[in-house]
């Protein structure tokens, strides 16, 4: 039960911080939604939550509307639970990192092999418009 928790709170917080953002046709920098482009070889649960391999890899996702910065990295897993600020257009973790490159943002994931899954919170900011990605690192789907 204390498992389902941890990985459903971050995950009901996703949706409703995503459920309540402003309009998508909003210019660059305003109160809006970031439109993202998702890579295809990575398997999205939901709008925003992805399951992320046991071998790790980068992946490569797409704004389309604007440039954004990351906010924040939050890594959970074994022995491991802590959170790093930005903004930053890189932050480096000790299982990942994520660099930001104009509107291409590059997020890497080492490999694992432990029972116990890694928990990945990640947020982004360009001008008044916030999002947030969780990725799940684990032996099972979602």
């Amino acid at each position: 039960m204390k498992e389902i928790t941890k990985t459903l709170l971050p995950l009901l917080l996703l949706v409703l911080v995503t459920a309540t953002s402003c309009g998508k046709d909003e210019p660059d920098g305003t109160s809006g939604k970031m439109q993202w482009k998702a890579p295809t070889d990575l398997v999205q649960v939901l709008e925003g939550v992805y399951q992320v391999p046991l071998s790790g890899g980068s992946f490569t996702f797409i704004c389309e509307n604007c440039e954004p910065k990351v906010e924040s990295l939050y890594e959970r897993g074994p022995h491991v639970s802590y959170e790093i600020p930005g903004p930053s257009h890189y932050i480096e973790g000790v299982w990942s990192s994520v660099q930001c490159k104009k509107k291409k943002v590059t997020i890497t994931f080492s490999p694992t092999t432990e029972d116990e899954p890694r928990v990945f919170d990640i947020g982004f900011t360009a001008g008044d418009m916030a999002y947030y990605m969780h990725f799940l690192q684990r032996n099972r789907l979602y």
